[in-house]
């Protein structure tokens, strides 16, 4: 969907909101002519419940109006000068969310200070005091990448906090020059990783993490700054909030705010808020997790993970789980996004629970080499050495198939040395071949699948239909969600369990060709191969439609294998491995009741010969001996003949070994 749509797909959900549930349909079959528009305003009102909607409709309206109190008047300036207590105010720094920034001298250690008002000067009392307790409690940190807090003073019933000069420049402005190389992210992502486990392991929490709150040094290291501030004010303002449901600060100052409806939104930026922080519910170190993982989303893209302008886009983002980073789309290493992805988890479960967590995974990115370890290859090092990997293990893999195909043939039909010899091209071709059929059949199925698509886009251009098939898909959605396929051991599970009853059925069904693919042809009655005889090949229960079973159900599993590994290596699972390898071994098992039999279900035609009057089968020579198969005589059927018996004549006919009595002579070519 393109940007023009979504944009009105925005307005039209919030005035849909406004109408009662039983009118919604009709209002949007008037208001929306665009069906397209249509379906994705429908997609949301079923896809979640109207508290949840009206939720986002309130968190984003709270953001785009809030103001600050009019009770509280704007600290007044202070002049260079001016003293607070032993700090003398040199000059004026900037303005932020907690007031104005001055750069200060410490009189009596002779030093540089940054001294930040955190409140206006109206605030109640017991606000003040409160601000003033855990602005101390930020004092307790400290970290080489977290700006210390050296002191909280008043001035004039303002309160200030006193925190380190940091030289430098914020990250936003060095972000808004362009995206920085990964290995400064990764360099970065390691130093505001530990800052951030050393203030946890404190009991704070920053809240309000951003490229505006790290500082980039002039050697090129990093500090945070503000740390306990956002955390200070949500303590205040929360207070505040039960006397008053007006906002107290902007919410992209570090302000807490409280809707109309009751709707709690912590401290924050709405770009960086963690999925939870949005919507108010309880926080934790995790919060400031999500938070640094858009931090080096942003430096390492040069982009943020949504749009950050309308705060509806990224609670839609959130509730669509639109924010896993891929190579295809930010052109970093895989590696390095699937620790963004973990650090983004909208799911708080998945992501990374503690700091250090998070500062190993990078540090495994950027560790050296062991000694007599190879270095880590480039990206198109990488690329190459995959393509080549591919080139080389295919023909292998061919080669690996058409020997087992080989193997399984001979001593299926009791051929031993010295009648079984081949070259290996004969192995090549046999695994080459082997697969052609199968391929085709699951192009078809693949193709067959974007043509039902595209037949369901169409027919999505009726309103009944699109209407039906939207509700159609969201109690999938649902019922999938609550069957925990979202998860790779519940979806390891649920495969598990259709793959054993679908194989099941598929040796039910197909028992008279499985059992003849794996039966001796030596002792066996010839009659027990007629499912094997080219009349049995078209059919509903011939061999053609036993191969497009199970070509259909190696895709099944294969696909399933790729889903479950790629989940179980986005939310770093490490358990539930039983039922991850049980279908593994049924994609296996699949493979090998598809390909295993093949040579001897479809390249099973051997020069026919006269011996004594009764119908054989070449299967072997060497030297002067035939190892042939006589399916008429009594078991044993194998035997050694010699080739210059006066007895003994090929009759110039190639035909399937298991062509029953009566079929006339045909000349096949080889």
């Amino acid at each position: 969907m393109d940007a023009a749509v979504w944009q009105q797909a925005k307005g039209v959900l919030a005035e849909a909101l406004l109408c009662p549930p039983a009118e919604r349909d009709a209002w949007l079959a008037a208001r929306c002519a665009d069906p397209l528009l249509r379906h994705e305003v429908q997609s949301y009102l079923q896809a979640y419940d109207e508290e949840f909607l009206e939720t986002v409709l309130t968190v984003s309206q709270t953001f785009d109006h809030v103001t600050p109190s009019d009770d509280e008047p704007p600290a007044p300036e202070l002049e260079p000068g001016t003293r607070i207590q032993r700090y003398v105010v040199l000059e004026r720094l900037g303005v932020g969310g907690m007031g104005r920034v001055y750069l200060g001298n410490d009189t009596g250690l002779h030093r540089r200070v940054a001294l930040k008002c955190l409140i206006a000067s109206g605030s109640a009392g017991d606000l003040r005091s409160k601000i003033l307790h855990e602005a101390q409690a930020a004092a307790r940190i400290n970290h080489p990448n977290i700006a210390v807090v050296h002191d909280v003073v008043e001035h004039e019933d303002q309160p200030f906090l006193v925190m380190e000069y940091v030289e430098g420049e914020s990250l936003a402005a060095v972000l808004r020059r362009g995206r920085l190389p990964i290995e400064k992210v990764l360099a970065m992502g390691r130093l505001l990783a530990s800052a951030l486990s050393a203030a946890h392991a404190k009991g704070i929490i920053h809240r309000d993490l951003k490229p505006a709150n790290i500082q980039v040094t002039p050697d090129g290291s990093v500090k945070i700054l503000d740390f306990g501030v956002a955390h200070a004010m949500s303590a205040a303002a929360t207070d505040a909030s039960d006397v008053s449901t007006t906002a107290t600060l902007p919410a992209t100052s570090g302000g807490t705010l409280r809707s109309k409806r009751g709707v709690l939104v912590h401290p924050g930026t709405p770009a960086y808020m963690s999925p939870e922080q949005m919507f108010g519910q309880a926080i934790d170190q995790r919060s400031d997790i999500y938070s640094l993982g858009v931090v080096l989303y942003e430096a390492a893209t040069g982009h943020r993970p949504y749009s950050a302008d309308n705060p509806l886009d990224v609670v839609l983002a959130l509730s669509r789980r639109l924010l896993r980073p891929t190579g295809a789309e930010t052109n970093l290493p895989p590696e390095v996004s699937d620790v963004l992805g973990r650090m983004l988890a909208v799911t708080i479960e998945q992501r990374y629970q503690n700091a250090a967590e998070v500062e190993s995974a990078i540090a495994a990115l950027t560790a050296p080499p062991l000694a007599g370890e190879l270095p880590v290859a480039r990206p198109k090092l990488r690329r190459a050495l995959r393509i080549a990997a591919v080139s080389a293990g295919v023909p292998l893999a061919l080669l690996a198939l058409g020997f087992a195909q080989m193997a399984t043939f001979n001593l299926a039909i009791g051929r031993g040395a010295p009648f079984n010899a081949e070259p290996w091209t004969a192995w090549l071709e046999s695994g080459l071949r082997s697969i052609v059929l199968p391929g085709f059949y699951m192009v078809g199925i693949l193709l067959v699948l974007a043509a039902a698509r595209f037949a369901i886009r169409m027919l999505s251009l009726s309103s009944g239909i699109d209407r039906m098939l939207t509700t159609s898909l969201t109690n999938t959605r649902r019922l999938g969600s609550r069957l925990g396929l979202q998860d790779p051991v519940g979806l390891a599970q649920a495969v598990a369990t259709c793959g054993l009853v679908a194989i099941a059925a598929v040796a039910a069904t197909f028992f008279d060709v499985v059992n003849a693919s794996f039966l001796w042809l030596d002792t066996s009655p010839a009659t027990d191969f007629a499912p094997l005889s080219p009349e049995n090949r078209m059919g509903l229960w011939g061999l053609e439609s036993y191969s497009f079973v199970l070509s259909a159900l190696v895709l099944v599993f294969g696909v399933a294998v790729l889903r479950i590994a790629r989940l179980r290596a986005r939310q770093r699972v490490r358990g539930g491995l039983a039922p991850f390898v049980t279908v593994i071994a049924l994609l296996v098992v699949t493979v090998s009741m598809l390909e295993l039999p093949y040579r001897i279900q479809w390249r099973n035609k051997f020069a026919r010969a006269d011996v004594a009057g009764e119908r054989c089968y070449v299967l072997g020579e060497h030297d002067d001996e035939w190892l042939t198969y006589c399916p008429d005589r009594e078991a044993p059927h194998n035997r050694v003949i010699g080739a210059r018996d006066p007895l003994v004549r090929k009759v110039g006919v190639v035909e399937s070994i298991f062509s029953p009595p009566d079929v006339s002579l045909r000349k096949d070519a080889p």
